[in-house]
């Protein structure tokens, strides 16, 4: 199937399009925010919730045209995402009341590779898909592929991926994941009947006869 124009404007792709456009636009400035104030962190935690809602609707959106990639993508995003929101809502919670450890513990340092490498692949996947199915334009998915690829390699290039105090500026994060935002809002907006046409096409007028 390729996308030759915005979707129909359902009130169903509105509310999913709506839904996409937030979540990238609260991964943009909760990734920038909170590097400069951590309550903002909280505009990430809200994002990834409404990743959530959105991933498996887009999969299913394309009817299936996304493949294994696409159908185990969107599975891995909603697992991993989920293992994140809760260690996020945790140690938010430990902020809250004036008790957050000083250093994790085991079973949150346990269970942050697994939500993140889950999410991580997931998302790969998801992208790769739906890049293949050819239902939203080509440049959403790459952006978010881009993006994350790009975050992780830079930030482990820099040594900022493998630093818990912060002395190294991580700029695969203040730059990749953003880019990953971008992205989502770009499905997001296209799928709000802002976008225009994403290949062109010639269209035969039918005939009719008497």
């Amino acid at each position: 199937m390729d996308a030759t124009a915005a979707p129909p404007a359902t009130s169903t792709s509105k509310n999913l399009g709506l839904a996409t456009l937030g979540a990238g636009l609260l991964i943009i400035l909760g990734s920038i925010g909170s590097e400069l104030a951590d309550p903002l962190f909280i505009l990430l935690i809200a994002a990834f919730a409404l990743i959530l809602y959105s991933i498996p609707r887009l999969h299913r959106l394309q009817a299936h045209a996304d493949g294994a990639a696409g159908h185990w993508g969107a599975r891995l995003v909603v697992f991993g995402g989920a293992v994140l929101i809760l260690l996020g809502l945790t140690f938010l919670a430990w902020e809250a009341v004036g008790d957050a450890p000083d250093d994790p513990p085991a079973w949150a340092n346990a269970l942050f590779p697994i939500g993140f490498f889950s999410f991580l692949i997931g998302v790969i996947a998801f992208a790769i898909g739906s890049i293949r199915a050819k239902v939203f334009p080509t440049i959403g998915p790459a952006l978010m592929i881009i993006g994350l690829v790009a975050g992780v390699a830079i930030d482990m290039a820099t040594g900022a991926f493998f630093e818990d105090d912060g002395e190294t500026t991580a700029w695969g994060f203040l730059i990749g994941i953003p880019t990953f935002g971008l992205g989502l809002a770009w499905i997001g907006y296209w799928l709000r009947g802002g976008g225009g046409p994403t290949t062109s096409s010639t269209t035969t007028p039918p005939t009719t006869t008497a």
